[in-house]
């Protein structure tokens, strides 16, 4: 296994301090002074989860970003059992550092397997047409190529894991989607446990990635372009089914609305035959102040 995964998985395995208190590891500065919000996402979602029977699957997650993290310091993340019922529990995580103050917090729900109706959506229009991954360039390639840099280079060139094909974006070759949104392939870079007490905390920790970004791409600005204040506030996801990272999943984002400061993006996660497997929604604070 190779040392970006290792360091991905680093993130999401906490140190047990019993009294259902969790260690994780610090942030690095990934071109900001302040903490990633995947590694806050992947951080509580794992303690969450480290607290339940390993036969309830988290089915739902909500979590606000209350503070910026201080990159270098360890955080402590404490999970308050709210609920244990036959069918469902609930699990509140406070995510804190050196202050105590809480910079994170996070609901989650978790569910017994159960037999019932499905409905499939059906996948995004095109689906059938989009290019293969392994036909596409990486994303460090797509930004490597670019004339000038839209991001930091220790984000938009570091390497953590996973492999990130673009298909559509505002700095990829064919331009954002047809809803203006930001589209890729991703998968596991090297292989990686089934478990999905391993695989829905990385997940967790790579929907923050680009989500937001999808609301300052329709003014051709980045979370790095000068002038802009790009916060993420608030995140929620749905998993609908199992998923395994050592498959190419196809991920599908797009603006919904932006005013009074803010901006809602959207996304979903579908397997290589078109099956839904997670959805996602963030909320990001936008304050542009640049010159025409």
């Amino acid at each position: 296994m190779g040392t970006a995964l290792e360091n991905l998985l680093a993130v999401v395995t906490l140190r047990d301090l019993g009294g259902d208190r969790f260690e994780g590891i610090a942030s690095s500065n990934d071109g900001v002074d302040a903490t990633f919000g995947g590694h806050f996402l992947g951080q509580a979602t794992a303690a969450a989860i480290a607290t339940v029977e390993p036969d309830r699957r988290l089915h739902s997650l909500h979590g606000y970003f209350l503070r910026s993290g201080t990159p270098g310091e360890p955080f402590v993340l404490d999970v308050e059992r709210v609920r244990d019922g036959r069918s469902f529990c609930t699990r509140r995580v406070r995510v804190s550092q050196n202050s105590g103050k809480t910079q994170f917090e996070l609901l989650a729900s978790f569910a017994v397997d159960e037999m019932g109706p499905v409905v499939d959506p059906r996948p995004p229009i095109g689906f059938d047409q989009l290019p293969r991954p392994d036909s596409l360039p990486t994303y460090r390639e797509v930004m490597r190529a670019l004339p000038e840099p839209v991001l930091p280079e220790d984000w938009a060139l570091r390497d953590y894991g996973l492999d990130i094909r673009p298909v559509d974006g505002p700095w990829s070759p064919g331009g954002p989607s047809a809803e203006g949104g930001i589209r890729f392939w991703i998968r596991a870079a090297e292989s990686l446990s089934n478990d999905h007490r391993i695989q829905v905390p990385i997940l967790a920790y790579q929907s923050d990635e680009s989500l937001a970004d999808n609301v300052a791409a329709p003014f051709g600005a980045t979370w790095g372009s000068p002038g802009v204040v790009f916060v993420s506030l608030d995140h929620a996801m749905w998993f609908h089914r199992p998923f395994d990272l050592n498959q190419w999943h196809f991920v599908d984002q797009r603006p919904v609305t932006i005013g009074n400061g803010r901006g809602l993006a959207t996304g979903s996660v579908w397997t290589a035959d078109g099956e839904m497997v997670v959805s996602f929604t963030q909320e990001a604070l936008l304050r542009l102040d640049r010159p025409e």
